[in-house]
């Protein structure tokens, strides 16, 4: 008995012993954490940002211990995948930016907090950056904001062929704004997403069916199910453009490629150019980074961003446009957002001394959450060109057919039916936020030109075809109330002194 109770003894001491050492280990592992520093290795031929976390997480394995990054209960596991270079932050309502703690509560998106990273410059100013840092905006290259893998509940399969006149749904034919309003904005509606990782939302064949909850085919790239992707969080800008004239420029070139506020959008390029230059991002000693898989945003991809946006996780009603006829990122229109769903005649609202940047009470109307946490720019601003098209139809984009093809079949370019027309809706990518959008109408706008709206208010809707094959998302600032995110149009491809493109990262978990 006595022996019993000395090894009794010991083995109480010897767990104290290894509490307190434990407990140490983790004292001391936690104070590295809030000292975890950007080391910048110039060694490499373009320099590059190694984030220590994850030699942190092997001091915790060698210590026997773990202690939890924080996740978000409500993403069931679709929590942001973070590799290098990207630095995950938070962003203050003034936008002051943040190196964060990955142990801390650094999203929320049951509160609308989507999760950022920023990408640094080359040759910032502080080569080491730690845990709780205010990072300087000269030292910032790009702003990402993660879109985490989701179910969505279908209400619409989209299966329209035409746009009615509005003749042929009300009698008041001359009282746009009462009746046609009536008939058609109503049909906007939130949406109903369930949030999982691959396991909980696994990839599946479109359905047949309205309220089924449907896996969101953004989350797929060729044979890659992805946890999310990292939306760029403004429109790509131009590095070093001083006017918006100077940021137009037909050329390949990723090292140009800058993601944030108050930057000139990148316009006036073939979309051969947009397409590589993003496709070359971050390219190092390969055309592309294999860890970040940058690419030229998808119009599935803008639809799944959209959706999202019109969720109970996002700002749930159409964002503000950005209005800014210089073509600067993140701006917002200081009209009331009741506003919008007049429709008057497009540029009306237009005027610089009536717009506000992102980080203001009014700048925050034109983020897909309502707050600086969103994504900007996808109403208004410069229309955006995405890799989406019709199939063995390149246009005036560059590409020949067979590169065309080349990236549709590796899933970096979304393909479309060949026999669509300007009012095939019915040719949607079920996710793609267009044909779900319908029904669809025609009424004659301010300046007597017809156009084709859809039922989510009122934005443009203009399905490619053969001879226009691209598609071109958001509106651009002269086109007022029927630009939105909502918006989506045909285009030939060519270069457009108004077009601009935007950034997605696709990282294998």
């Amino acid at each position: 008995m006595k022996r019993v109770i000395k090894n009794n003894n010991k083995i109480i001491i010897g767990i104290l012993i290894g509490v307190v050492l434990s407990v140490t280990t983790v004292n001391a592992v936690d104070a590295y954490i809030e000292s975890n520093k950007v080391a910048y290795d110039n060694s490499k031929s373009n320099g590059s940002f190694k984030n220590v976390q994850e030699s942190i997480d092997e001091l915790y394995e060698k210590s026997g211990m773990h202690k939890e990054k924080w996740v978000d209960d409500t993403l069931n596991g679709a929590d942001p995948v973070l590799k290098d270079p990207l630095i995950p932050v938070t962003i203050d309502n003034d936008g002051n930016v943040y190196y964060t703690n990955l142990n801390s509560e650094w999203y929320n998106y049951s509160e609308r907090r989507w999760a950022n990273a920023v990408i640094l410059i080359d040759n910032p100013s502080n080569t080491n950056y730690g845990v709780g840092d205010k990072i300087e905006e000269d030292d910032i290259e790009s702003y990402f904001v993660w879109i985490p893998r989701y179910q969505y509940q279908v209400w619409d399969l989209g299966k329209y062929t035409k746009a009615y006149t509005l003749g042929e749904i009300t009698d008041k034919k001359d009282d746009v704004e009462s009746s046609f309003w009536k008939v058609a904005g109503s049909n906007a509606k939130l949406v109903n997403i369930k949030f999982g990782d691959v396991s909980r939302a696994p990839k599946m064949t479109e359905p047949t069916t309205t309220d089924v909850y449907y896996t969101h085919p953004a989350f797929t790239l060729g044979d890659k199910n992805l946890n999310g992707i990292w939306v760029g969080k403004f429109e790509t800008g131009y590095k070093d453009a001083n006017s918006k004239e100077t940021a137009q420029h037909n050329e390949i070139a990723s090292d140009k490629i800058i993601i944030k506020p108050n930057v000139y959008s990148w316009r006036d390029i073939t979309i051969k150019n947009m397409f590589m230059s993003a496709y070359e991002y971050k390219k190092g000693s390969s055309n592309h980074n294999e860890t970040l898989n940058p690419h030229m945003m998808k119009n599935t991809e803008w639809g799944a961003t959209v959706y999202l946006s019109h969720s109970e996780y996002g700002i749930g009603t159409e964002i503000s446009l950005n209005n800014n006829e210089d073509f600067k990122t993140g701006y917002s229109a200081t009209a009331n957002a009741d506003q919008r769903k007049y429709f008057g005649t497009p540029g009306s609202t237009s005027q610089n001394d009536l717009t506000q940047p992102f980080n203001t009470t009014v700048g925050y109307f034109a983020s897909t959450t309502g707050n600086i946490t969103g994504i900007y720019d996808m109403s208004g601003g410069a229309w955006e060109f995405l890799a989406s098209c019709i199939e063995n139809a390149p246009g005036d984009s560059a590409f020949t057919s067979d590169e065309l093809n080349k990236y549709m079949n590796l899933g970096y370019i979304d393909r479309y039916a060949s026999n669509s027309n300007l009012e095939s809706f019915n040719n949607r990518i079920l996710g793609d936020a267009t044909g779900e959008l319908g029904p669809f109408y025609h009424y004659i706008e301010g300046n007597g030109v017809p156009y084709s709206h859809n039922s989510w208010y009122g934005d443009y809707a203009f399905f490619p075809s053969s001879d226009f094959p691209w598609f071109g998302r958001g509106g651009n600032y002269r086109d007022g109330v029927s630009s939105g995110q909502f918006y989506f149009h045909d285009s030939n491809g060519n270069m457009q002194n108004d077009g601009s493109f935007r950034l997605t990262l696709s990282l294998s978990t």
